[in-house]
């Protein structure tokens, strides 16, 4: 999702470009007919004058990745472009399998409503000592832990604090979790299926 924003980007800044030189051009055109001729007013002079924008326009790719950097805030935790908080806790294998959509997903949790490790606990699939199973990205579980376990590797354990948008909204769940309520889950993908 967050590469098709990014290709979104590129290609209207490169219609703005585009736009924009046509629009240069026409204004050179406008001054160059105001002065008489004195220069040549033609295309090619145009484009010879203003390379130094086509040099500029092939560096927007590399602009726009500059903000690609995650921020991370004072506790360590990186925040995405939907508003999901994380922070990795225990690191995967480097060669570890990081699950694709509609793969099914082994995973322990831990999840709290008003901070991690608080009295407000609501769930432990580690306190039964039973995996949950899932499919990432089939819409299974709450928005939050797709986006969460989609960009995980087998062996990993987060933190993830879900704003109630990606979690269950103003609606809450099953009288445990009130309407409007920020989730922290201590999540770890342990296989895929």
């Amino acid at each position: 999702i967050y590469l098709d924003h990014k290709m979104k980007f590129v290609t209207a800044a490169t219609i703005l470009v585009a736009a924009g030189s046509a629009a240069a051009f026409s204004m050179h055109m406008v001054a160059q007919s105001n002065n008489n001729g004195l220069e040549h007013g033609s295309r090619r002079a145009f484009l010879s004058k203003s390379s130094a924008a086509v040099v500029a326009s092939t560096l927007l790719p590399k602009a726009a990745s500059a903000d690609d950097t995650p921020t991370v805030d004072e506790n360590g935790f990186i925040t995405t472009e939907s508003g999901l908080k994380y922070k990795v806790i225990k690191e995967p294998a480097e060669n570890a399998a990081m699950p694709e959509t509609g793969q099914t997903v082994k995973a322990h949790y831990t999840g709290w409503l008003d901070d991690f490790d608080s009295i407000r606990k609501f769930d432990s699939s580690r306190d039964r000592n039973r995996p949950f199973t899932f499919r990432v990205g089939a819409g299974q579980v709450i928005r939050g832990w797709d986006e969460s376990f989609s960009s995980m590797k087998v062996g990993e354990r987060r933190q993830i604090i879900i704003p109630p948008r990606l979690g269950y909204g103003d609606r809450g769940a099953g009288g445990v979790i009130p309407g409007g309520a920020t989730l922290y889950f201590d999540v770890e993908l342990l296989n895929i299926l």
